[in-house]
């Protein structure tokens, strides 16, 4: 009963900072993002942070410099969730990535990882300069280690090791172009990358071509993992038909075409992964992972142009996604979007106002993203539509009575986000004519 209480203890614990961290400020997330990196083993808390990534992303809370996140900086891009991840696929589950972290560094020798370490001491990833100083030692000794780990691991039963087959290959390829890899990383800009500037096609041909000298599995995991980084499938897919690279014409349209059909595979998962979201998620939460999608669609048409590859698999994808995007639109704009809109007043929360723009945003954005797979009309049909349920709440509650006008301008702020500036000035234009009316009506 005592371990049944302890267990019961610690799922409430678990529950209670998940839901701390769900409604946290960025101050407050990097508090806990601080407590958590303090821990020998996260275990489950990684768990609760996987849905806050892309945040944190952004804020890039400062990391304690470790050896083992040092080691693992080059296949960073690759990392997934461990929910997502099945044996065989070129990615790294994080929920395993403690364990491959553990049995590349017992197999580095002990003193080179002693005085690694002791440079490390104190430090954050910010501190580039001494990564890439450290990195130089580490990655090729970790690349020696994964290939010593790999060829006892093809022997063992070890159910365990032989799961981290996959990614310790990924790591025994890419340790060799593990500095040009994060260098040239560090150069792109932030996502999302509309397009690559010259100088950055410049730095990733040049990286392609140290992968392709050091081998086919080198180099097909490094254009990987870039358009990972990039989501510009069609950029990669040019250097490496143009760039000078140590291939034929013949590999390097095979390479390309594996490329595309490695991204295509992964926007089918990622597709997969965004349809299971519950029916209520809003779509702040569901524009990031859609504009992943959209964007290598839209690359992976140009694609087709140049390179063969499953073009019947890339039709559906897109019919699907746009499939996707208009149901939860409909949902939203239907259902949740609808409601809040309808409860704003003059009492309404700031905090609330803001979420609910930010919700108007983003389903604005997933508008234009459906236009831009070439759907504008059934789109823009289903927009008209939410218009028309949007004024009949706005007209009803500024209706004689109304009282105070902060909750109207608050409704045409949140009309003239989700559909544009012309909706809201005609919203606007139609109350002063109902007004108008409404006191011609009134008696002398």
């Amino acid at each position: 009963m005592a371990s049944e209480s302890g267990l019961m203890g610690a799922e409430k614990a678990f529950q209670a900072l998940a839901t701390q961290l769900h409604g946290a400020d960025d101050r407050t997330l990097l508090k806990l993002v601080a407590v958590v990196d303090q821990l020998a083993k996260r275990g489950s808390l990684d768990q609760l942070l996987d849905e806050h990534r892309a945040r944190l992303a952004v804020i890039r809370p400062p990391r304690p410099m470790t050896l083992g996140r040092l080691v693992v900086l080059p296949l960073e891009e690759l990392l997934i969730d461990g929910a997502e991840w099945t044996p065989g696929m070129t990615r790294v589950p994080r929920d395993r990535l403690g364990r491959l972290i553990e049995l590349v560094l017992e197999a580095i020798d002990p003193d080179l990882r002693r005085g690694a370490a002791s440079q490390l001491a104190g430090k954050s990833m910010h501190d580039s300069a001494l990564a890439l100083d450290v990195g130089r030692e580490i990655w090729p000794a970790a690349g020696l280690a994964a290939d010593a780990i790999l060829a006892r691991g093809r022997q063992t039963r070890d159910t365990e090791l032989r799961e981290l087959l996959t990614p310790l290959r990924i790591m025994q390829n890419l340790m060799p172009v593990a500095e040009s890899l994060v260098t040239t990383i560090w150069s792109l800009p932030d996502r999302p990358m509309l397009a690559l500037e010259p100088a950055g096609r410049a730095r990733i041909g040049a990286l392609l071509a140290l992968a392709s000298a050091q081998g086919r599995d080198c180099f097909l995991l490094t254009a990987e993992l870039l358009v990972a980084r990039t989501e510009l499938p069609l950029a990669i897919i040019e250097a490496v038909l143009d760039g000078e690279l140590e291939l034929a014409d013949r590999e390097r349209q095979q390479a390309s075409a594996m490329i595309a059909e490695a991204c295509q595979n992964e926007m089918v998962r990622l597709f997969r992964s965004v349809s299971l979201l519950p029916a209520g998620t809003g779509p702040s939460a569901l524009v990031g992972p859609l504009r992943t999608l959209v964007a290598n669609l839209e690359s992976l048409q140009e694609v087709a142009q140049k390179v063969k590859f499953d073009h019947r698999e890339l039709r559906r994808l897109k019919a699907e996604v746009f499939t996707l995007i208009e149901a939860r639109l409909e949902a939203s704009l239907g259902g949740a979007l609808l409601h809040a809109f309808g409860a704003l007043d003059d009492d309404t929360k700031s905090a609330d106002c803001r979420a609910l723009e930010a919700h108007a945003m983003a389903a604005a954005n997933m508008r234009l993203m459906a236009k831009r797979i070439g759907l504008a009309t059934k789109i823009d049909f289903v927009f008209a539509k939410a218009l028309e349920r949007f004024r009949a709440i706005l007209e009803e509650a500024a209706g004689p009575g109304a009282g105070p006008m902060g909750a109207t301008m608050d409704r045409i702020r949140i009309i003239e986000l989700l559909f544009d500036s012309r909706s809201a000035m005609q919203s606007l234009t139609r109350l002063r004519q109902l007004a108008h009316a409404a006191r011609a009506r009134e008696p002398a």
